[in-house]
């Protein structure tokens, strides 16, 4: 199965075109990132097992921290676009743990926006 950050990655797959560029985990060294571009950083932030029953697990659950920085002065609805990245996830099994409040980047000045999606995962048993 695939790392939930990957699995976040290619659900959101071209869905977002106001979003010029996606990373994973963290933006890397020389990545070049400018204000004139809204990034998308999609992290891991929950990854552990669940649904416990007859002394082992039946379940694990995986969450990633989606985190956008808009670019300034973007002109683009944010909430619209953000109610469609929460029902893309949601209609995808995962649930909206948290959705932040907007705040600016004390570095950069921009606005971001950050979320919190979670997704049950149910092992099936092997058959003997």
């Amino acid at each position: 199965m695939k790392l939930p950050v990957t699995q976040a990655r290619e659900l959101m797959g071209n869905d977002f075109p106001w979003i010029n560029r996606y990373f994973k985990e963290k933006v890397p060294k020389g990545a070049g990132v400018k204000t004139s571009e809204t990034i998308c950083i999609i992290s891991e932030w929950l990854n552990e097992p669940t649904y416990y029953a007859n002394q082992t697990f039946k379940g694990w659950t995986i969450g990633v921290e989606v985190h956008i920085f808009y670019k300034l002065n973007s002109g683009l609805s944010n909430l619209d676009e953000e109610m469609k990245l929460a029902r893309l996830f949601v209609r995808n099994g995962w649930t909206v743990e948290n959705s932040r409040n907007h705040s600016t980047d004390p570095d950069t000045q921009q606005v971001d926006k950050v979320f919190y999606f979670a997704k049950d995962l149910v092992i099936k048993e092997r058959e003997k």
